[in-house]
């Protein structure tokens, strides 16, 4: 048993996190056009697989982790919306900002605010927060977008939904680190 969890929560845990891994790999080896470098879509994956990397390295240090993984997963809501941003300058070059910049603009405010929630706060604002990149607005950017390809749109909604089912299982590992922080207010 792991962090006061009983054997059945990290079993789903571990699972749910070889479930991210084969997203990760999945989506790295088939599903991304690697010919155009500097992409922001492209060094998300990336980065996409050096967090999934991360994560099993901090569940492996047990409680130890449990802080790293916490700000990693918040780190990675607060740069999912920023992949937008970047990309719609990255494909906008020589354009003025117009509404859908804007529209990014906001989405990161929103996501970011998640983040910090989630850290400062109760947990289930990352899990809350990563899902709800995926559902809305990956989905809205899904043929909706002309700066953002579609194969990335499905892509880092299947990466949201994993990792949002991830830290929705480790919320019970994180609540006592959070419940003792509000102890001390």
């Amino acid at each position: 048993m792991r962090a006061g969890l009983t054997n059945a929560q990290a079993t789903i845990q571990t699972l749910l996190l070889i479930f991210v891994s084969f997203i990760a790999v999945w989506l790295s080896v088939y599903r991304v056009p690697w010919q155009v470098s500097g992409d922001p879509c492209l060094l998300a994956v990336a980065a996409t697989v050096v967090i999934v990397i991360c994560l099993w390295i901090t569940r492996w240090r047990g409680l130890s982790g449990l802080n790293s993984e916490r700000n990693l997963l918040a780190g990675f809501l607060a740069g999912t919306p920023l992949v937008y941003v970047s990309r719609y300058l990255f494909a906008s070059t020589g354009r003025m900002a117009n509404y859908w910049f804007w529209v990014e603009v906001l989405g990161t405010i929103i996501f970011v605010a998640l983040a910090v929630l989630g850290l400062k706060g109760s947990p289930w604002f990352l899990a809350v927060g990563i899902v709800a990149h995926g559902l809305a607005w990956d989905t809205w950017h899904y043929r909706n977008s002309t700066y953002i390809p579609d194969w990335y749109a499905i892509a880092c909604l299947a990466v949201d939904l994993a990792f949002g089912a991830y830290v929705a299982t480790r919320v019970p590992a994180y609540l006592p680190e959070y419940r003792g922080r509000r102890a001390l207010r």
